[in-house]
C-alpha cells in the first residue's frame, strides 16, 4: 500500500504541543454519495488524538477502499 509522505509540520496544529504521527484508522466515512469503509490514512496527534487528512493522504486513501451502501 502506497503510503502519504511526512508533513513538514511535526507539531499538533491544535495547540496541544503534541507530535503528529501518521496511521491507519478503521472508518466509516461518504464521499460524493457514497458512503465508503475501510481504512484510511490520517495524520493525528499524539497528544490530544485529534486527527486531520490532507488532499494526498485522502487520495491515497481512496484508491484501496470498496464502495459499500451502507
Amino acid at each position: 500500500m502506497v503510503k502519504p509522505p511526512e508533513l513538514k509540520i511535526k507539531y499538533c496544529p491544535f495547540g496541544c504541543g503534541g507530535k503528529i504521527e501518521l496511521t491507519q484508522d478503521h472508518q466509516k466515512f461518504s464521499a460524493k454519495g457514497n458512503v465508503y469503509q475501510g481504512k484510511r490514512w490520517l495524520y493525528k496527534c499524539n497528544k490530544c488524538e485529534k486527527g486531520f487528512t490532507t488532499t494526498e493522504s485522502d487520495t491515497i486513501s481512496m484508491e484501496h477502499l470498496k464502495v459499500r451502501k451502507l
